[in-house]
C-alpha cells in the first residue's frame, strides 16, 4: 500500500486539484466562448465589418470572455473540489492517506488553502489584465453602437443628452447620491426639433419601468401653451441598467486602480457604491473560494459511492449555488440601504466560513 510523507502528500493533493480545475476551466470557458460568441454575432449581424467577419467577432469575443469566467471563477472552484474528491473515492486514495497518518482536515485543507492564494493571484495579476480587456471590449463595442446618448454626472445633478430621430432631448435631474436610479426628482426635459426649441417637460419626480420614465405633477411649458398634469409618461432609450452602466462600468477596473477611480467620484458628490462593491468582491475572493472547497469537501468526501448516495453531490452543488446566488441578494440590500453596503458584500462570505470550517471540525472530530 502506498505510504506518504507530507511533502509528497502535498505535492500530490495540489498536483490532482490543479488537474481538476484546469479541467473545469476548460468546460466553463467553452461554454462562456460559445454563448458570447453568439450574443456577438447577434450584436453585429447588422452592422458593417467587411473583412473578416466571423474572424472580428471572435477575437472580440476572446477579449470580452476572460473577465466572465473570473465572475464565474466561485463556481469553477466549486465543481472541481467536488470533481477532486470525487475521483479520490472512486480510486480509494483516502485509505491510504489516512493510515500514513493524514487526517481528512488535512486532505480537504491543502486545496483550500492552495485556492486561497489562487485568489490572491487571480484579485492581483488576472484581474488588472482582464480590466484592460473588458476597457478595449467597450471601446471596440461602442463605435458599433447605434447609441449616441450621453451621460455627465456633475456637482449639478445628472445631464443626460438623447437623439430621438429629428428630436434631440436634454434630461437634467437632481445629483442622486445614493445611486437609486429607478427614481429621479426634479426632473427636467427640454426637447428641440431641428435644432429649434419645441418644449420643456419638468416633473418633480419621476420613476423608471423598463423604457418608460413614469413623471409626478408635471408642468409641460411650449411656445404656444402651458400645460399642467398629475401623471406623465416619457419614452426613452434609456433604462434603468443603462442609466446604471453609463455610471459607471466596474469590470474596467482592478483593485491596483479602482480607489483612484472611487476618489474621482466622490469628488463630483457620489458615493460610487457599484465601485466598493467591486473592490469588495475582489478583495472578498480568496475568502470565497477556500469556503467552496470546503463546502464541496462535506458532500463528498464521505460519501460510499452507492447509487443512493449520489444525492449527497447534488445537495452538495445546489447548497453551492444557493449560497452563491444569495450573495446577490445580500448585495441588494446593501444597495437598498437595508444594510451597510460593504457588510453586504462580506457577510455571505463569513457566514460561509464560519459554516464551513464548523461543519469541518464537527465531521472529522
Amino acid at each position: 500500500m502506498k505510504r506518504y510523507t507530507p511533502k509528497i502528500l502535498i505535492k500530490y493533493l495540489i498536483k490532482e486539484f490543479a488537474f481538476s480545475l484546469l479541467i473545469f476551466t476548460l468546460i466553463f470557458s467553452s461554454l462562456i466562448i460559445l454563448t458570447t460568441f453568439v450574443e456577438e454575432l447577434i450584436f453585429f449581424k447588422e452592422k458593417e465589418i467587411n473583412n473578416n467577419f466571423f474572424l472580428k467577432i471572435f477575437i472580440l469575443t476572446l477579449i470580452k470572455s476572460p473577465t466572465l469566467i473570473f465572475n464565474f471563477s466561485p463556481f469553477i472552484f466549486l465543481f472541481s473540489g467536488i470533481f477532486f474528491y470525487v475521483r479520490f473515492l472512486k480510486n480509494n486514495e483516502i485509505s491510504p492517506m489516512s493510515l500514513s497518518g493524514f487526517s481528512l482536515n488535512f486532505i480537504t485543507l491543502v486545496p483550500a488553502i492552495f485556492s486561497f492564494f489562487l485568489g490572491v493571484i487571480i484579485i492581483t495579476i488576472l484581474t488588472p489584465v482582464t480590466s484592460q480587456l473588458s476597457k478595449y471590449y467597450e471601446s471596440v463595442k461602442q463605435k458599433y453602437s447605434d447609441n449616441d446618448n450621453l451621460l455627465i454626472m456633475s456637482n449639478t445633478g445628472i445631464w443626460i443628452k438623447e437623439n430621438k430621430g429629428m428630436e434631440k432631448l436634454i434630461i437634467r435631474a437632481d445629483r442622486n447620491t445614493e445611486e437609486n436610479f429607478s427614481k429621479l426628482k426634479n426632473i427636467t426635459i427640454y426637447i428641440f426639433n431641428n435644432e429649434l426649441f419645441k418644449e420643456r417637460i419638468a416633473g418633480e419626480q419621476a420613476t423608471i419601468k423598463d423604457n418608460e420614465w413614469h413623471l409626478q405633477n408635471v408642468n409641460i411649458t411650449s411656445e404656444t401653451s402651458v400645460r399642467n398634469l398629475k401623471n406623465y409618461i416619457y419614452t426613452s432609450a434609456i433604462n434603468l441598467e443603462k442609466l446604471k452602466s453609463y455610471f459607471s462600468n466596474s469590470d474596467i477596473y482592478s483593485i491596483w486602480n479602482i480607489n483612484n477611480q472611487l476618489e474621482e467620484i466622490r469628488d463630483r458628490g457620489y458615493y460610487g457604491q457599484e465601485l466598493i462593491i467591486k473592490l469588495n468582491k475582489q478583495l472578498s475572493l480568496p475568502f470565497l473560494l477556500f469556503s467552496m472547497i470546503i463546502i464541496s469537501t462535506l458532500f463528498t468526501i464521505k460519501v460510499n459511492y452507492s447509487f443512493n448516495n449520489f444525492i449527497y453531490i447534488f445537495l452538495g452543488i445546489l447548497i453551492g449555488i444557493v449560497v452563491y446566488f444569495f450573495n446577490d441578494l445580500s448585495i441588494a440590500l446593501g444597495e437598498s440601504g437595508k444594510i451597510p453596503l460593504i457588510l453586504s458584500v462580506w457577510m455571505p462570505v463569513i457566514l460561509l466560513m464560519i459554516y464551513s470550517i464548523y461543519s469541518l471540525i464537527r465531521s472529522y472530530d
